[in-house]
């Protein structure tokens, strides 16, 4: 067809940088290689304008003038780059939101499902006395928790429950039965760790849980300067 070019491969290329650049999708942004190409063709084709702009008119086959193409702004491919650019951010920035929209809905059932402990111990103004101070340093001696440490957190259950510190600044729990004269459970952990104790209803010289039949454990766990007490039993036998 008389006065068609075929594109040169150098606009075919031009014309795919601005797809990727300009486009529905732009992705350019993240490829820098990709930009430095589009940047070299934009301003190869920006000096090919100008110099046509430049030249004198064109008399077409029919005598009359044929006005060059208007040029282009040396500003133009910049600012639609910076567009895609933003465009591409916001995708990212809207992509984040929605995955700390949905962490927070994810926490938030976490929380609301979590067992509730069947009682919290609070601290009280008992002091331990010998019986106690016995039985932490003769019965949990691997620990070594400072007697003069202990906080009383009352009874439940049958069992008294106190924390205190041991010789290397980890808070420990311990559960002494005074009715049979024994620490039936004592645990310690670092600082940064949940503390937990886990007291069983068979063994230590006693049976059983004052007051609650079935065998089973109690779960006790230090929260700041509070206990909380889950307690996990087994149905009894028909």
């Amino acid at each position: 067809m008389e006065g068609f070019t075929h594109p040169s491969g150098a606009d075919r290329e031009l014309d795919e940088l601005r797809a990727r650049a300009y486009g529905p999708d732009p992705d350019i942004g993240g490829d820098p290689a990709a930009l430095a190409r589009l940047r070299e063709l934009e301003a190869a084709h920006l000096a090919d304008v100008e110099s046509r702009a430049d030249a004198p008119t064109i008399s077409s086959a029919a005598g009359t003038d044929v006005a060059p193409s208007p040029p282009v702004k040396t500003g133009s491919w910049r600012s639609l780059i910076q567009r895609a650019t933003a465009t591409r951010w916001s995708r990212v920035a809207w992509s984040v939101g929605a995955l700390v929209v949905a962490g927070w809905i994810v926490a938030t059932v976490l929380i609301v499902s979590a067992p509730r402990p069947d009682a919290t111990l609070h601290p009280t103004a008992a002091e331990a006395d010998d019986q106690v101070r016995r039985l932490v340093v003769e019965e949990a001696p691997w620990h070594e928790i400072d007697a003069s440490t202990l906080i009383a957190y009352g009874s439940f259950l049958g069992l008294e429950i106190w924390s205190g510190v041991n010789a290397f600044d980890s808070p420990c729990l311990v559960a002494v039965h005074r009715a049979n004269d024994n620490l039936s459970e004592s645990s310690c952990a670092p600082p940064a760790a949940d503390l937990i104790m886990d007291v069983s209803s068979t063994g230590d010289g006693f049976e059983g849980f004052d007051g609650v039949a079935g065998d089973g454990i109690i779960r006790f766990m230090l929260h700041g300067d509070t206990v909380d007490a889950y307690v996990y039993l087994l149905p009894e036998a028909d």
